[in-house]
């Protein structure tokens, strides 16, 4: 089994971000993690994860996730790269297909089907690994081309790669590429609802988490599976246990068994992650900002071990 590590999702704080990185290292966190938007509230990730970097010493900076569609991959390649030696490789690359439609209409992007978006991704993937194996890089896709680029993305050692997928072909993609395979909903509608809440449910995610260990039985190194909280619950709080297991379709008393949801004390909690780790494999765990010191006490006991 990998050992815990734990990270928060924030979406950048208006009481300084370099103070709130250092809180974030005080308290044990392994890793600080930036979305990528322009329909929601958020920090420019690529400068936020710098800036956090800069102000710590040992805490490791990521995205969750950027936007395939916004930006080519070869000077992703190249960003990536460059901060992982910059930050002594404290920096984690994760990357998506683009999932929230607004963010792509909004900017006046065009909104592709979702399997168009996927193979982007997985071609992408391709460039920017090759990018950081050799240069100058020659690559012919479908999708993407360069010729002859020299753009000083070789990296002897390569950023971590987080992918998190919903569906069967991005799950493919990230079995294929991803040092990180996240388990997440299904989102291919472009949208934020109880449809995609469902396709998270305990037995969809354990179905998900079959295809990933089948599609990665090969390698030599196992992938590291994450899942990223939606909801940490007290056990008092029945109305917000019933509204959180409605939107997953299950009654409240099977609320415990939602990977993404964690309710109850710190030690249920304790024992609640590493059951999951025994029987599912989940070893990262992704903390909503909103539970930073809630979560506080079950990170210091168990990230590490």
């Amino acid at each position: 089994m990998h050992p815990f590590r734990f990270g928060v999702m924030s979406t950048g704080r208006p009481d300084g971000w370099a103070h709130f990185a250092r809180r974030v290292e005080d308290l044990g966190y392994d890793v600080l993690q930036v979305a990528q938007h322009f329909s929601l509230r958020s920090v420019p990730p690529l400068p936020a994860v710098a800036l956090a970097a800069a102000a710590t010493s040992t805490l490791q900076v990521g995205t969750l996730v950027l936007d395939n569609e916004t930006t080519h991959p070869a000077v992703v390649a190249r960003d990536a790269a460059w901060l992982a030696a910059e930050t002594d490789g404290r920096f984690e690359l994760g990357i998506g297909a683009g999932w929230l439609g607004t963010d792509h209409t909004v900017v006046g992007a065009p909104w592709r089907c979702p399997a168009d978006r996927v193979a982007r991704l997985d071609e992408a993937l391709s460039l920017i690994r090759a990018c950081w194996a050799g240069e100058p890089t020659t690559f012919t896709g479908t999708h993407y081309r360069v010729d002859g680029l020299a753009n000083g993305s070789v990296t002897p050692a390569p950023p971590r790669i987080l992918v998190g997928g919903g569906g069967p072909r991005l799950l493919a993609v990230a079995a294929r590429h991803a040092d990180i395979v996240g388990i997440a909903p299904d989102m291919r509608s472009g949208r934020i609802g109880g449809a995609a809440a469902r396709t998270v449910a305990p037995d969809q995610v354990a179905t998900k988490i079959e295809r990933v260990r089948a599609l990665t039985a090969e390698r030599v190194q196992p992938v590291v599976l994450h899942v990223a909280l939606t909801a940490v619950l007290d056990r008092a709080a029945t109305s917000r246990i019933e509204k959180t297991a409605a939107a997953f379709g299950l009654p409240p008393e099977e609320i415990d068994d939602v990977p993404s949801v964690l309710v109850g004390s710190t030690a249920e909690i304790v024992e609640r992650l590493r059951e999951r780790r025994e029987r599912l494999g989940f070893s990262y765990v992704s903390v909503p900002e909103s539970a930073l010191d809630r979560l506080a006490p079950v990170v210091a006991e168990l990230a590490g071990t």
